[in-house]
């Protein structure tokens, strides 16, 4: 019997920080490597807590970071990340249970807000853990012949930027329009990765600027990111300092011209 083989003339590659892709485009890069950080989630309902419209609440814990926003209707949406410094076995989580998970949280949060221990105890649902990982050098190139990389398989940051699905879609209508205006191929592969790479590149120092506080797990650490962090918050989280982050747009309608290297 022949094997299910169907042939495209290219491949998009948008499978995540270990992507297959990535690797059979370039066998010797060295991989994505791990910041560090557990992170878990869930959602919940029925809760009280303090919030304010349309604001996501942040919070530097004994143990952990803990980050949540509530709907208009009560629903609470949260996250939560934490150091460790051994990178877990692929499938260490894999046999944790949900109950096992919220007493698991619960005890990391069991010296802070006591609201922050309600949330997490009267979660509909809570996420399974997962490490994170990153990609600190990206490769060489995006793309070889008829092979292209898009989001976190090319440019993978750190989830606390906050900005990796957007990395992503921004990717996903560029390389749109660099098909749409260039017939050549791999021209168009080279341009998307021409117009994209210095903007994802400045994304992963923000990652890593949002990783470091959460690594701060001794007393010294902790008070030196607490006293320091509301000059680092008027330096960065102002409307112009972070305005190339937040006001990026793609103009659908302005044609696209081919970059030649």
């Amino acid at each position: 019997m022949k094997p299910n083989v169907k042939e495209y003339a290219s491949l998009i590659g948008c499978d995540g920080v270990h992507s297959r892709t990535r690797q059979i485009l370039d066998p010797a890069y060295q991989g994505a490597s791990y910041t560090g950080l557990i992170n878990s989630g869930g959602y919940t309902t029925g809760v009280e807590v303090p919030s304010s419209p349309q604001t996501t609440q942040f919070i530097f814990c004994k143990r952990a970071f803990f980050g949540y926003h509530v709907s208009p209707t009560g629903y609470i949406y949260w996250f939560t990340n934490w150091p460790e410094a051994n990178e877990p076995a692929m499938g260490a989580f894999d046999d944790i249970t949900e109950d096992e998970r919220k007493r698991q949280m619960l005890e990391l949060y069991q010296d802070d807000q006591p609201f922050i221990r309600k949330i997490i105890q009267e979660a509909d649902t809570t996420f399974p853990y997962f490490s994170s990982y990153a990609l600190p050098k990206q490769p060489t190139s995006w793309h070889r012949g008829p092979i292209a990389l898009l989001g976190d398989s090319a440019h993978a940051i750190s989830p606390s930027s906050g900005q990796e699905a957007s990395m992503a879609l921004e990717d996903a209508i560029v390389l749109a329009k660099c098909l749409r205006d260039i017939p050549d191929l791999e021209q168009a592969f080279a341009t998307y990765g021409h117009l994209r790479r210095e903007r994802t590149v400045k994304m992963f120092d923000v990652g890593q600027r949002g990783d470091s506080g959460k690594h701060a797990v001794r007393p010294f650490q902790q008070w030196f990111r607490d006293t320091t962090t509301p000059f680092f918050l008027k330096l960065f989280a102002n409307p112009k300092a972070s305005d190339w982050m937040y006001s990026y747009r793609v103009d659908w309608e302005e044609k696209v011209l081919a970059y030649n290297s």
